[in-house]
């Protein structure tokens, strides 16, 4: 199959999946032929924000304020971690360190700092209408982050979309340069607009809280060949293990890492089990 077509397929795959109502799709022929895994793509919030749920776009307008813009420094962390756990979760196919990724010249070279354009916000009448009637959520940001020197092209127009892959411009010519550069049988691009602090057991008067941090997730992960997508799984889950103090409406600062890193742990446990009950059910 030439790149022109499989950039094709990719950019189509888009659309099709967001049609879909299915929760996890596989093609489970086509992903036993998988010898070989790269994770390439790992994008989440460009602010990390507390939310009273992963699912959904509302967040505390304080701890928005007072987190700061952290969302480099999570995807860095967890997507260690969720690399690192993948490789001993019994899955169908070898997942390549994120040090061998990291180290690979050829991928390397893909690396383009992301050109982040303002949007503008549609303030019609309608819209305005709409948003007073309850009908429509409050709006998420989109700006994406990703792990150091890893390509991202955003976050997914909303969670229910079913796929990782956003269809801007850049992102079908990426995944196919790094399926080459890597030497692999596919790759597994990653969309988390769900990362998010949650909060477990908060206390407190007005705007005052305290309680427990952890982190919640609603992400999407796509699985693709050089003929295209073969699965996509869309999980979340509300909490992990590690937890942190909030107080005020701030997570403790020097708790943030070891909470990224649990966030991507957790994340490949779900994504795992996932896969694996995907693949039987499919049989």
């Amino acid at each position: 199959m030439n790149k022109i077509k499989l950039y094709l397929m990719l950019s189509l795959s888009v659309f099709l999946v967001a049609c879909s109502f299915g929760k996890n799709d596989v093609n489970v022929d086509e992903v036993k032929k998988i010898k070989k895994v790269a994770v390439i793509m790992y994008t989440v919030p460009q602010q990390i924000v507390y939310k009273d749920d992963a699912r959904k776009n509302s967040t505390s307008q304080l701890v928005e304020d007072l987190i700061g813009k952290n969302g480099g420094k999570a995807a860095d962390a967890a997507v260690r971690t969720f690399t690192a756990t993948l490789q001993t979760q019994g899955l169908p196919f070898e997942v390549m360190s994120h040090s061998q990724v990291m180290s690979n010249k050829a991928f390397s070279a893909l690396y383009k700092p992301t050109v982040v354009v303002k949007k503008k916000e549609d303030d019609s009448v309608l819209m305005q209408a709409l948003s007073f009637l309850g009908s429509v959520e409050e709006k998420p940001s989109y700006l994406g982050s990703g792990p150091n020197r890893m390509n991202e092209y955003g976050l997914i127009f909303g969670w229910t979309t079913n796929s990782a892959l956003t269809g801007k411009p850049g992102e079908g010519e990426y995944i196919i340069k790094a399926l080459e550069a890597l030497k692999v049988d596919a790759v597994l691009v990653v969309n988390d607009p769900g990362f998010s602090f949650s909060c477990e057991a908060c206390v407190g008067i007005g705007d005052s809280m305290s309680g427990v941090a952890s982190t919640g997730s609603a992400f999407n992960a796509t699985l693709i060949t050089r003929s295209g997508p073969v699965m996509n799984i869309r999980e979340w889950f509300g909490t992990t293990d590690e937890q942190g103090a909030m107080l005020m409406g701030i997570v403790d600062p020097t708790e943030h890492e070891n909470l990224f890193k649990e966030h991507g742990r957790r994340m490949a446990e779900v994504f795992s089990d996932a896969v694996k009950e995907s693949m039987l059910a499919a049989k």
